[in-house]
């Protein structure tokens, strides 16, 4: 066998593999034999089907099969062995003429390859990329004392409707024409209505001021025009079960008022938000809350210099890629994909493709590794913010390391955060390597500007930073 190459340009080769018969034949006669001692053909006994006849049969097949198999362990040998940074994957180059697939015959095959360009990562404090520091105020601090307080509020029994924040409970029952129980009719004992859904002021008149054991008669379709809403009311499970009622009253008799009012700020509420006995005092409080949010706000802070860290790079590297070889690649391993669309996504994919060899080469420079401590932390962290997202922040540690664990299982996910990790590792390496220009910004600018680079998309990183 021979294996040779020629460079069709600074990026691109084909490489050339020259197979001979000596180097199949013995491979091919084994797996024949094989074939011969398991074959069970009407006329033959058990392992005398005569050898002409399963070659005859099995050969070509046999043949294809250990060709491609020889072929392609000898192409990954040899680009191991010659240290070829591989883009994609190698393509076969046909030439129109069908192939003689015979044993004994000698075979010859070209496979098109395109190469990844050596990167050179030279970074110096003369490079100026800006990291924003969102600012972490009192203002900010006391609105998610109060988003705590919210969310782990109660509701309390009061007198009478004053700010449409309350909630009622009662009966409801559906009318006839003379505004009585109609027979047969829809109806259900002690349900709630949260007065706060009902957004038309016109339809809110009828539930003003009304104190228990008062009667309201009102159009629940109108006043509720959501499906999920009226089914609710009505202990149903969807709109199908309710069926048409756009023409129907209803009568609410009104059983119990009660008011929403936030937790206080107790300890009570301190325990419930990071555990008991971890804070004591509301100064406390606020303290956990300032450096919770202070951690937050620089992972958003270095999740958006990681961003402006690679379109700085990007611009001012720019690797060269062998771009007709992966556009050949892409739509051969995409065969139904549209040309408009493959227009529209070719250009991200060659950004992709650049970033990921610059991160490659930072990687490389600064021998940065992933260790598997690392991996499980990142997963638990990534959990707990899920969590807290749900006002879950004591989670116990056991159980955050259970849960961030089962995320873990397939290598898939593995290589997701290790991928990850790697990333914020390169953001880091460039942000202690040049001279950022710190830019201090409130909240709600942050939001905004990452809005309008994610075209109307939030980013992720700052999702859920107030924890409301």
């Amino acid at each position: 066998m021979n294996i040779s190459k020629e460079q069709t340009d600074d990026l691109s080769l084909v490489v050339s593999v020259e197979i001979k018969k000596d180097d199949y034949e013995p491979k091919v006669n084994e797996v024949l034999r094989d074939y011969r001692r398991k074959a069970n053909m009407p006329g033959f006994r058990p392992g005398k089907v005569p050898e002409g006849l399963v070659k005859k049969m099995y050969g070509k097949a046999v043949l294809v099969d250990e060709i491609n198999k020889l072929v392609s362990e000898s192409l990954q040998n040899y680009i191991k062995d010659e240290q070829l940074q591989v883009l994609g994957d190698p393509m076969p180059k046909t030439s129109g003429e069908e192939l003689a697939w015979e044993i004994g015959n000698d075979f010859a095959f070209d496979f098109e390859m395109g190469i990844a360009p050596v990167v050179e990562i030279d970074l110096s404090k003369n490079d100026k990329i800006t990291k924003y520091q969102i600012i972490v105020n009192e203002d900010l601090i006391d609105k998610n004392v109060e988003n705590y307080a919210a969310r782990f509020g109660e509701f309390v029994e009061t007198d009478t409707v004053v700010d449409f924040k309350e909630k009622i409970t009662g009966d409801i029952v559906q009318l006839d024409d003379e505004k009585q129980p109609l027979e047969g009719g829809l109806a259900a004992e002690d349900t709630s209505i949260l007065l706060s859904i009902i957004k038309d002021e016109e339809r809110r008149k009828p539930f003003e001021n009304i104190k228990v054991g008062d009667e309201i008669v009102f159009n629940l379709s109108e006043t509720f025009p959501n499906d999920w809403e009226i089914a609710s009311i009505l202990r149903k499970k969807d709109k199908e079960e309710v069926g048409d009622i756009s023409a129907s009253l209803f009568r609410f008799t009104v059983k119990n008022v009660q008011k929403f009012a936030n937790a206080e700020l107790n300890q009570e509420l301190f325990d419930k938000v990071f555990g008991e006995g971890a804070v004591s005092n509301p100064d406390e409080f606020k303290d956990r809350i300032r450096e919770m949010l202070n951690k937050d706000f620089e992972d958003s802070s270095m999740a958006r210099f990681g961003y402006d860290a690679r379109e700085y790079l990007l611009d001012k590297i720019n690797p060269s890629l062998p771009e007709e070889f992966l556009r050949k690649w892409l739509l051969a391993a995409n065969t139904g994909i549209e040309e408009e669309a493959f227009n529209r996504e070719f250009p991200m994919f060659l950004k992709g493709t650049k970033w990921d060899l610059i991160m490659k080469a930072i990687a490389k420079q600064k021998e940065l590794t992933v260790e598997e401590n690392e991996i499980i932390e990142f997963a638990k962290e990534a959990t707990r913010r899920q969590f807290a997202q749900y006002g879950i922040t004591n989670f116990p540690e056991e159980s955050l390391t259970n849960y961030a664990m089962g995320t873990l299982k397939d290598e898939k996910s593995v290589q997701g955060v290790v991928s990850q990790i790697i990333e914020k590792k390169v953001a880091e390496v460039i942000r202690d390597s040049v001279d950022p220009t710190v830019q201090e910004m409130s909240l709600d600018d942050f939001n905004k500007m990452i809005y309008a680079t994610n075209n109307g998309e939030v980013a992720e990183e700052i999702e859920d930073i107030q924890q409301e």
